[in-house]
């Protein structure tokens, strides 16, 4: 008899956090559209209990002006900086602390990034929070409510950002839009090259004739100001455009020039422009407790509303900078649930009629979650007529090439067979895929 010894197959066991359904009185509130959210607090900021808990100090609505560190909850944060160091193995180096937490580490990502063989762009982001944690550790988050807040906490707002760190961005702007002039690199190639995640620096050297240098030292900068941009909200006053109740943004993403990038803004007036800032006391009365639990409430309706808006942001980034739908990657509300570590329920409700302002107008945030079809359609009525007519091709994409384009610039995996089921549902598919399936009908 003869054995056949076949190698054992490797099982990982891949630990996952599963998001709990919230409460009904939370599903409740999330399901609000922004106008009767408004009302809501409008009403409640009316009841004579909330007033005397203001008086009290119990309650404290907190504004803010200027520029606010837009960091996530700091332990989705504190899971990211571990799965960083484990993915790279950061930690079998002895020197990794003095590296990561030097105050100038930020100017030696080339330098930490060769020696750690860490891509650049999680680099940045690491080094960005080790410099938190730096200034927490040196006890400079001051307790100042009328500046900056963070958003790791909804209950406590605090400074977080010192002035330097706002010149460096500055100064880091002026620098990139500097290279980007000095070599002559339009808005299109900026955009297409420098804010893909999937371009190479030899492939943007060769394709936009730049010498490698120059092009590490342009990606170094886009890293720079992406990470300081994606952390940070600009509040601003509000300008002479009026929206309807249906139709009220929870923010604005503003485009810029020189060097393209975009900015997420709040108007100073709106009910997302404060939080409130609860005082934890044993002694509360059962009306004082539910209106506390109903402020709690709001609290987290406003985070989750502004986490989900930093990750579309940073997710569609090419978009916003851009303006142009080519740059839409899909996004699914699956995907945004685990990214943001909530119950798919919750995301599906918190996406109803909620709006975000672009240069483009106002548009829904379920628009940001483009579907595959979305994308596969996009290429076959616009990219793929717009080829054509330019000359640049004389025949339709077959479906075997756009399955490689969405792999290739998506960084979505689908067979060719996908492509063809979605092609087949074009109502203006070309006449040679028309004549081909009346053949095969045949």
């Amino acid at each position: 008899m003869r054995l056949s010894i076949r190698p054992r197959p490797e099982v990982t066991v891949r630990p996952e956090i599963r998001a709990v359904r919230p409460p009904n009185d939370y599903i409740d509130l999330l399901s609000k559209n922004e106008s009767e959210f408004r009302k809501y607090i409008s009403e409640l900021e009316s009841n004579p209990v909330f007033n005397n808990m203001l008086k009290n100090g119990i309650v404290k609505k907190v504004g803010f002006k200027g520029r606010i560190p837009f960091h996530v909850y700091q332990e989705f944060q504190d899971q990211q900086f571990m799965k960083f160091l484990n993915e790279y193995s950061i930690t079998n180096k002895v020197e990794w602390e003095s590296d990561f937490f030097d105050k100038k580490a930020l100017q030696k990502i080339k330098e930490i990034s060769a020696k750690y063989r860490v891509p650049r762009g999680d680099l940045v982001k690491a080094l960005e929070y080790c410099r938190h944690l730096q200034l927490s550790w040196d006890g400079r988050e001051e307790e100042d409510f009328t500046a900056q807040f963070s958003l790791d906490d909804p209950e406590r707002f605090h400074q977080l950002e010192d002035t330097d760190a706002l010149n460096t961005s500055s100064e880091t702007v002026a620098e990139l839009a500097e290279l980007l002039e000095n070599h002559g690199i339009s808005e299109h190639d900026f955009v297409e090259y420098f804010l893909s995640e999937n371009a190479e620096p030899f492939d943007i050297a060769r394709d936009l004739d730049l010498d490698l240098d120059t092009v590490e030292e342009i990606i170094e900068a886009v890293d720079k100001v992406n990470i300081i941009n994606s952390m940070q909200v600009n509040v601003v006053e509000r300008q002479d455009n009026i929206q309807s109740n249906e139709t009220q943004s929870v923010a604005t993403v503003k485009r810029f020039m020189n060097p393209p990038r975009a900015e997420i803004q709040i108007n100073a007036d709106e009910e997302y422009s404060f939080r409130y800032n609860i005082e934890d006391k044993d002694d509360l009365n059962d009306e004082e407790s539910g209106l506390v639990y109903k402020l709690r409430m709001i609290n987290q309706r406003r985070s989750l509303t502004f986490r989900i808006v930093q990750f579309m942001y940073k997710f569609q980034y090419q978009y916003f900078v851009s303006m142009n739908h080519y740059y839409l990657k899909p996004l699914s509300q699956a995907q945004l649930a685990r990214e943001v570590g909530e119950h798919e329920s919750t995301i599906s409700r918190i996406l109803r009629n909620k709006h975000l302002e672009t240069d483009e107008g106002i548009l829904p945030l379920r628009f940001f979650c483009q579907s595959k079809e979305d994308i596969i359609q996009r290429i076959i009525q616009v990219r793929e007529q717009e080829e054509l007519k330019n000359g640049n091709r004389d025949k339709p994409f077959s479906d075997a090439e756009i399955a490689e384009i969405l792999e290739k610039e998506y960084g979505v995996k689908v067979s060719r067979r996908t492509v063809t089921y979605y092609r087949n549902k074009t109502k203006e598919s070309p006449k040679f895929y028309k004549r081909k399936r009346m053949i095969e009908n045949d």
